[in-house]
């Protein structure tokens, strides 16, 4: 199966990141340490040897971890999205930097480059007040970069023999084309698709396999999981393997009745007549009427002897529900050369834990799956689990502006013999570190 990687993500001017800044998955050839093989994908074309398989990024509270996900989300909201979206279009969710006099200044700027059916894409556009006033696709069929096609606003140039699906969406005006059917707020990329454009699909098919979850509450990919359980036996079997390390033998899954939430109220309450008259047609509706639900028991071992238990999932801690959950998107990207970022990764999570399911990863995924997080947990940077171009940081300079960085790029490091780099990242030496860099420090607010 041909390789569908992310290799460089940018963004400009969005929430909290101002200039330009990239988060890159190429391997680097220059890290001198011996890591674990598992973590590249060899690709050897496009002039990149090999890309990272994880990333890591780690910063203190409000350095813009979250919005950097954030920006890569509403990315891939604007290209599926925007179609769809009648009365808000989804440009509108790309908020500038705001610690500025003039917001639009630089237009807010979003940019993937990634591996698709063989070739190297770059796809971007920039948009300012809610406007696309720039967007482009360009790629490497064998060593050259070639546009397929730029906008400027509502007039677009396109290569007209690698990019012919452009020509029934533009008309001919002097030396230019002007783009037709297609509004100043949806991507050019997204209508061509919608007609089945060759190129522009494997964007959007692109945009599809990547995979965005926040680590901190499961209701995004609970009900995938439940049903992954239910009807995926590979995958049942896949993760009771796992799921053994935390002395789960069996998972089953239930179905449990549950009547409708509505609030019951006085009609006397509701002063509006036709509000009333609603109210008790939507009671008429619902009363009396369940909703099947399913739900996961964990069957464990007795303390003695063969007997096995059945408990609901929520006697488990946070922890181990939310890794049980967490198994249905790894097993999924993993099993579809896809791509998982997940938020608050280490949240509710033992470090071991943590270093367990990265360690899975590294080792089932073989085709091109990726998997990007964003932690807090210092026990994590090590170099036993992650190389040194896999460790990212995000910062804010005096500015208030959020800078990514990599600790590839602390060269000083290069023949470090600790396993951990954990131990200078909080003396400070890698920046991003917890806003209060002593307990006095706080402690004079407090007694401010």
């Amino acid at each position: 199966m041909a390789l569908k990687m992310l290799i460089n993500f940018s963004v400009q001017n969005f929430a909290s990141f101002n200039h330009a800044q990239d988060l890159n998955m190429v391997a680097s050839t220059s890290t001198k340490e011996q890591t674990n093989l598992n973590n590249t994908e060899t690709v050897d074309a496009f002039g990149i040897k090999s890309v990272l398989k994880s990333a890591a990024i780690f910063g203190a509270n409000g350095s813009g971890k979250t919005n950097l996900i954030e920006a890569l989300s509403v990315l891939q909201r604007i290209v599926l999205g925007s179609l769809g979206s009648v009365e808000k279009p989804e440009t509108l969710s790309a908020i500038p930097f705001f610690l500025k006099e003039n917001y639009f200044d630089i237009p807010t700027e979003f940019e993937v480059t990634f591996i698709a059916e063989g070739n190297l894409y770059r796809y971007g556009l920039e948009i300012s007040d809610g406007d696309i006033v720039e967007e482009w696709l360009y790629w490497i069929k064998s060593s050259r970069e070639t546009n397929l096609f730029h906008r400027y606003r509502q007039t677009v140039s396109y290569n007209q023999r690698s990019f012919s699906e452009a020509k029934f969406f533009t008309k001919e005006d002097g030396e230019t084309f002007l783009i037709e059917k297609t509004k100043p707020t949806i991507p050019f990329v997204s209508v061509l698709s919608q007609f089945d454009g060759e190129r522009s699909t494997v964007v959007t098919e692109w945009f599809k396999k990547l995979n965005i979850i926040s680590g901190i509450e499961d209701k995004g990919f609970r009900n995938f999981t439940v049903k992954l359980f239910e009807e995926d036996p590979d995958f049942k079997g896949w993760a009771l393997e796992i799921l053994k390390a935390v002395q789960i033998h069996d998972i089953s899954v239930v179905e449990s009745e549950t009547e409708f939430p509505l609030v019951k109220t006085k009609e006397a309450s509701l002063k509006d007549k036709e509000l009333q008259d609603v109210f008790s047609k939507l009671e008429g509706i619902f009363e009396n009427r369940k909703f099947k639900k399913k739900e996961i028991d964990v069957i464990k071992r007795g303390g003695e002897g063969d007997d096995f238990y059945s408990l609901p999932i929520s006697f488990e801690s946070d922890g181990t529900q939310k890794l049980i959950y967490l198994l249905g998107p790894l097993y999924d990207v993993i099993k579809n050369n896809e791509i998982l970022v997940v938020d608050e990764f280490d949240s509710k999570f033992h470090t071991l834990l943590c270093k367990f399911i990265i360690g899975i990863f590294n080792d089932h995924s073989h085709g091109g799956s990726q998997l990007i997080v964003t932690c807090h947990d210092t026990n994590l940077l090590t170099n036993e689990l992650f190389r040194r171009d896999q460790v990212w940081f995000v910062d804010k300079n005096g500015r208030h502006e959020s800078e990514l960085y990599s600790l590839i790029e602390y060269k000083e490091h290069y023949t470090r013999k600790e396993n951990s780099y954990s131990r200078d990242y909080l003396l400070g030496k890698y920046g991003a570190i917890p806003l209060f860099s002593s307990a006095e420090g706080l402690g004079e607010m407090f007694n401010a």
